[in-house]
Order: structure tokens, then sequence, then C-alpha cells
């Protein structure tokens, strides 16, 4: 691919992955989902472009989802894990053992997550009963769940950009040959 087709593609992707996250300030339901899958958007560039132009396009969105969200939540949530976690990922996914990869990754989720919760509360002053269930505070039994969620969110994120690898990407190969 021609730098040109580069800058052009990296600069229409880091346009969707900012829209995304504009989403998830508008879409209620939307905290998680849209940052999670403005990172997906973030690992097709990396496939397609290059790392460079990921990492890049990762920084322009996390400075822009903090100046045009509305949704701080899901912006520190994109900034400080679900935006470059696709990255990560591929260099988690150079260590030949299996369990150290996943011991590395959930180490890094369990840190995110930590810092995003106490971020939320000391920074941006989110009330403490927002991790209340039926009125009991929860946040630990609640990272529990989201390591489980995690796991599936890096399965998914392997199926998705496995697919894209071996169908969408000689889809668009093939288009970009003609021109």
């Amino acid at each position: 691919m021609k730098k040109t087709q580069r800058i052009a593609v990296g600069g229409l992707l880091t346009a969707f992955a900012a829209v995304m996250i504009i989403l998830a300030g508008v879409v209620p339901s939307g905290t998680f989902t849209f940052p999670a899958a403005a990172g997906i958007i973030i690992g097709i560039l990396s496939f397609t472009a290059g790392k460079s132009y990921a990492w890049a396009s990762f920084f322009i969105v996390a400075l822009l989802s903090f100046v045009i969200c509305p949704n701080k939540e899901a912006a520190l949530c994109f900034t400080l894990f679900l935006g470059f976690y696709p990255l990560a990922k591929d260099i988690f996914e150079k260590v030949r053992l299996k369990i150290v990869q996943y011991a590395l990754k959930l180490i890094l989720f369990n840190t995110s997550a930590v810092t995003i919760y106490f971020l939320l509360l000391f920074v941006f002053s989110m009330p403490e009963d927002s991790f209340e269930f039926f009125g009991i505070n929860v946040p630990g039994i609640f990272l529990i769940m989201l390591n489980f969620v995690f796991l599936l969110y890096d399965l998914a994120i392997t199926m998705f950009l496995l697919v894209y690898k071996e169908k969408i990407n000689k889809f668009v190969t093939k288009i970009n040959k003609r021109y």
C-alpha cells in the first residue's frame, strides 16, 4: 500500500473510531461497547496501514474523546484500555507460552480496570453508589465478572481480526489493485 493510501485509510479509520467514541456519549448503553468497537477499528488500522499509524490514531482518538465526548467514563475506558488493547494484544501474543500470554493480558486488564475505577471515583467525582448492586457496594465482584467479559472480548478480537485478514482484507486488496 502506498504512503498516501495509508494516510487516507488512517484518516478514515481514525474518524470512524472518533465517531464511535462520540456515540458512546449519545447512546446511554454504549459506555463500553462503542469504545471497544473503536479499539477494534484501531486494530484493523494496525493490520492495514501499520502499527505507527495505529498508535497515532489511538492517541488522536484518545485526545478527541476527552474533548468532544460527553461521557468521560467511555473516554477513560478507551484511553486506558480498550483503545490500545488490540495493539498490546499483538505484543503479548508473541510470547510462546499461552499461560504467560493470558497472565500478562489479565495483569494489564486488571491494572487498567482498577485505575479507571479510582480515577472515576476521585478525579471525575463519580458517585460511589454507581458501583452498587441491590444496595451492596460490589466493585470486587464486578471486577471478577469483568475478567470473564475481558476474556470473551479477547477472543472476539482474535476471531474478528482473523476474519478480517482472511476475507475482508483480500476483498479490499482486490479493489485497491484496480485503482
